[in-house]
């Protein structure tokens, strides 16, 4: 792969938190395989390291990510096409669940938020969007299906699905608040203090308790009851067994923050 020779993806490590900003501006950071590379590399990294305990994805300039880059796509050889190799396949390329993340990721999205960009962005736990962003899947007027169309379900409602998917349109921040798919919408100016403040607050909780809990929503939502139970004791049991819940009980009564050590 050839260097573009700067940080397509920005990696920063400060105390818990992780700060990872899509950093192709002047192509309001579409994807290319660059910078899909470099997302693998960064989830990995952040999933291993015991001393990061959230992260905030956000975007250089003024857009989140305005999808893949459609050069990338025409480099790919008619009838060579292969899934696999796809930087569209939002969760088994860019995305965090496709590395197994458990940590909590907070989204800061504003303007651009298409196609890949918006797969990414639906990949984060908490969602906050500035009053500017646009969110849709333009895959269809350019002639491809959306890779991840299959997965919108478990985002957002049917009807809003179909819509994205088959017009190509938008839809706005105050219509995607109104209807689950961010969870706040604030000034672009407030965009990612709002966002840093939702993650300082995320990393004082017990990490082991905020992985188990993300584990049992990503695979229990189409689960029956009892397969739902028998999952949740697997994952529950060992966390309340661990350093830190004795140490989260010990601090409670003494009335002071807690320790954690991720144990």
């Amino acid at each position: 792969m050839v260097s573009s020779g700067k940080e397509v993806v920005l990696y920063e490590k400060k105390e818990k938190v992780a700060y990872i900003t899509l950093n192709r501006p002047e192509k309001l950071n579409a994807i290319n395989r660059e910078m899909a590379e470099r997302l693998r590399e960064i989830w990995l990294d952040f999933k291993d390291d015991e001393n990061l305990f959230v992260a905030v994805l956000s975007g250089s300039g003024a857009s989140f990510c305005a999808g893949a880059d459609v050069k990338d796509l025409g480099e790919v050889e008619r009838g060579k096409y292969k899934m696999s190799r796809s930087i569209t396949l939002g969760e088994k390329v860019i995305g965090p669940n496709a590395y197994s993340v458990r940590k909590p990721i907070v989204g800061a999205l504003k303007g651009k938020v298409l196609g890949a960009g918006l797969w990414l962005a639906l990949e984060c736990d908490i969602r906050v969007a500035s009053d500017d962003v646009v969110l849709g899947l333009p895959e269809p007027m350019i002639g491809i299906p959306t890779i991840f169309a299959g997965f919108l379900n478990r985002h957002m409602p049917q009807a809003i699905a179909n819509e994205l998917l088959l017009t190509g349109g938008n839809i706005s921040a105050q219509r995607a608040y109104g209807v689950g798919i961010v969870n706040r919408v604030v000034p672009v100016d407030q965009l990612l203090y709002e966002a840093t403040t939702i993650a300082a607050a995320l990393s004082n909780n017990a990490p082991l308790a905020l992985r188990a809990m993300k584990q049992l929503v990503h695979q229990c939502w189409d689960m029956d009851f009892n397969s739902t139970v028998a999952l949740t004791e697997s994952v529950v049991v060992p966390v309340n067994n661990s350093e830190d819940a004795e140490e989260g009980k010990k601090a409670f009564l003494e009335k002071r923050r807690p320790r954690w050590k991720a144990k």
